[in-house]
Parts: structure tokens; C-alpha cells; sequence
């Protein structure tokens, strides 16, 4: 995620011709990182700490920070640009990779 965020303009690899393709590149970086990241932080809680609200708290701290700041660190890249809809979309998809998150995590599944 830090190369494709962070690779000069130049060689980022050509996008897909289809309009918002950007934005769902995006989206699919961060919910896959959020799913993932807790399932990190949930494995190093014990039992007694597991509950939703740990979860809903590290995201809000923890991924609506790193999606605003790495589009803020994208205007020292060259070839890179600053852009308000990636960071909704980088909010947006953080926000859905944390809800299927506890969504299975509440069913039990052997994916968390």
C-alpha cells in the first residue's frame, strides 16, 4: 500500500479506462487494510478487551488519520497530486473493510 501510494507519478501503472477506476483502487487499498489491521489489533487483545468498541475506536483513530495524511503526503511526490475525493473514498473504504470486520467477527467466522 505505502509503494502504490507512494510511487512517483511515472511509475504508477497504467489505470483501467473507466471513470472513478482511481477511486476504487483506493477503496479496495483500504478496506483490505482495515480488515486486515484489525484483525492484527484483535489478535493481540485478550478475551476481555475483544469487544466492538476497541475496534470502532483504533479505526477512528487510527485510519481516518492515515487516509488523510497520506493524501497530504502525496503533494511531495512528484507526479502525484492532492485530491479531497481520495480521502472520502480512502475514509469510505476503511469504514466498510472495519464494518465486515466486526460483522464477521460477530458471526464467528474463521476469517477473523
Amino acid at each position: 500500500m505505502v509503494y502504490a501510494l507512494f510511487s512517483p507519478g511515472s511509475e504508477v501503472p497504467e489505470l483501467p479506462k473507466f471513470y472513478g477506476s482511481d477511486k476504487l483502487i483506493h477503496f479496495g487499498m483500504f478496506s483490505g487494510m482495515a480488515f486486515l489491521w484489525n484483525r492484527v489489533i484483535r489478535q493481540r487483545l485478550d478475551e476481555r478487551e475483544k469487544k466492538n468498541s476497541k475496534i470502532f475506536t483504533n479505526y477512528l483513530v487510527f485510519w481516518i488519520f492515515i487516509a488523510i495524511f497520506t493524501e497530504y503526503l502525496q503533494i511531495m511526490v512528484p507526479g502525484r497530486s492532492f485530491d479531497y475525493l481520495d480521502i472520502v473514498t480512502n475514509i469510505m473504504g476503511g469504514t466498510i473493510g472495519t464494518i465486515i470486520f466486526v460483522y464477521l467477527n460477530k458471526k464467528g467466522s474463521i476469517l477473523v
